[in-house]
């Protein structure tokens, strides 16, 4: 099965498309080859809009909130 990446919300939608690079483009970057200036800051604009997501969420304290 080869499909191509979604997200799924809606018709059409594809990660490339929502991204603005390919998945090959962004391969080549982690492997250290050569790309565009404009590829290469685009990956790096979308890594650094995504940075809450490799982060831990807060969380109620509970024990805490008891002693209150």
């Amino acid at each position: 099965m080869n499909r191509v990446p979604s997200a799924g919300l809606w018709p059409g939608q594809t990660d490339e498309n929502e991204m603005g690079i390919t998945y090959d483009h962004i391969d080549r970057y982690l492997l250290g080859e050569e790309i565009s200036a404009e590829e290469i800051a685009k990956i790096e604009k979308l890594h650094r809009q995504s940075e809450h997501k490799r982060h831990t969420p807060p969380a109620l304290d509970l024990p805490k909130l008891k002693k209150l």
